[in-house]
């Protein structure tokens, strides 16, 4: 876990200059464009993680762990209409450890949403408890699910050869969520090589 966080520390900050609803000027149509561009994005990946039984067998529950209903959730509270554009340039995850590195980056999204939902600035605090289900995450059992996952990790990521898939599948599920998150917000550039 650690070397996952040092080793994609870089594109996890650029990832964060995409995320604008914690600027003081954010406006809800930032927030629910923050929840399409997420929601775009979960869905793929978590039918990646449902069709791995590799993971399932590591204990990783992929149809527990979903949150993409949750942003449905949160975007009909907000009045957002359907269809919601699906991310279509997906990470290769050819190994496990790619797809637990992948994970890696979905599962700490739980943790970055408390963080936001505590940090929202005051003209989106009429949202919070309403459309941010996506922000709480597994809400009182957060930290639990997060230490368990934690558990798989050590245990999928035997050697150093997996430990680096983990490492590629992570930075490369940041990097495709960095270039959609830009679509979302109309930037093309990037200041961090991947």
């Amino acid at each position: 876990m650690r070397r996952l966080k040092d080793d994609t520390a870089d594109l996890h900050a650029l990832a964060e200059q995409y995320v604008r609803i914690l600027d003081a000027d954010a406006r809800i149509s930032d927030y629910a464009r923050y929840l399409r561009a997420m929601l775009g994005y979960h869905l793929p990946i978590e039918e990646t993680f449902a069709a791995n039984d590799d993971l399932a067998q590591l204990g990783f529950a992929a149809q527990r762990r979903r949150k993409s209903h949750l942003l449905e959730r949160d975007l009909e509270t907000l009045g957002e209409e359907r269809p919601f554009a699906r991310c279509t340039a997906m990470p290769a995850l050819p190994s496990m450890g790619h797809c637990i590195g992948a994970a890696y980056v979905i599962e700490g999204s739980t943790l970055g949403g408390r963080y936001i939902l505590s940090r929202l600035p005051a003209v989106l605090a009429a949202v919070r408890g309403s459309a941010t289900a996506f922000l709480e995450g597994y809400g009182a059992e957060t930290g639990a699910r997060w230490r368990a996952f934690g558990a798989i990790v050590e245990r999928a990521l035997a050697d150093r050869d997996a430990e680096d898939a983990a490492v590629a599948g992570a930075r490369a599920t940041f990097s495709t969520l960095i270039d959609w998150l830009a679509m979302f917000e109309g930037r093309d550039e990037r200041r961090v090589a991947s």
